[in-house]
């Protein structure tokens, strides 16, 4: 469920998103790609796309994407990284999916990482119904359903907590958890099939600071003037857990593909 333009939760996360956040393990991509039969002639959306996570490598095999995220500097910041990575076939919309999907035409797929569960669910997929051509498809890009909990998150929580007090899940996220039951009864998204696709990644304590702050629940603005204390408490705990200060974590991308179905 979006928020009204100026107010996303992201406003602050951004400058950390790109760099910090996990990648989508690499071939999953390319998976959506092959499936849903993108070319050069395609046209995409992404919705909530950040600062191009999606958008910027998916516009090197389609003729053009149209990225839509309710954050001005997400759009920025992929504004940015698009041109510094001379990617021009991309066009950034800022506003809520729900409310500028329906005047943005036809598409031959939609996809969303890690986005759906900010939005309508139920509405958005009636929306895509009308919005991805006969043929086409939505793709659903998230962490994986067996994916465990990095070995540094318990310890970063627990201080974090102590500067935030425990939160819990973010008011605005959708009530449901998962993707299937919204797919399952949506009209023309409901034979979907589920991929995972596992890789590693490797962290130093900076890159899990970058991390916790590119999320919703810990800004480095929500820390205010508290941040450095924070970090430097974070970095000794992490430390005291691994020494070494590298953290090997074992990830995994879940692919939901849907075509659409075709109407009566």
């Amino acid at each position: 469920m979006d928020e009204s333009p100026g107010s996303s939760p992201f406003a602050s996360a951004a400058a950390y998103y790109d760099r910090f956040r996990a990648p989508y393990a690499p071939g999953a991509l390319d998976a959506v790609i092959a499936a849903l039969a993108l070319g050069r002639t395609a046209r995409v959306l992404d919705l909530g796309c950040g600062p191009g996570t999606i958008a910027i490598p998916l516009s090197l095999a389609v003729g053009e994407v149209v990225a839509v995220d309710l954050d001005s500097q997400m759009l920025a910041e992929g504004q940015r990284l698009a041109a510094a990575q001379g990617r021009h076939n991309i066009c950034w919309i800022q506003g809520r999916a729900e409310d500028v999907l329906p005047g943005l035409g036809q598409f031959h797929a939609a996809v969303l990482g890690q986005s759906l569960h900010w939005m309508d669910r139920d509405l958005l997929l009636k929306q895509l119904a009308d919005a991805v051509v006969d043929g086409g498809g939505v793709a659903i890009l998230d962490e994986g359903a067996r994916r465990m909990p990095e070995s540094w998150a318990g310890i970063a929580a627990g201080v974090a907590a102590r500067y935030l007090g425990r939160t819990g899940r973010h008011p605005l996220k959708h009530p449901e958890t998962d993707h299937e039951p919204s797919l399952r009864r949506s009209a023309h998204f409901s034979d979907f099939t589920v991929r995972e696709f596992s890789h590693q990644i490797t962290r130093d304590v900076a890159s899990i600071v970058g991390c916790i702050y590119s999320g919703v629940g810990a800004t480095r603005e929500m820390f205010g003037d508290r941040a450095p204390a924070f970090e430097a408490e974070l970095t000794q705990a992490l430390l005291r857990f691994n020494p070494s200060g590298v953290f090997n974590e074992q990830l995994e991308t879940a692919v939901f593909l849907a075509p659409k179905r075709r109407r009566p």
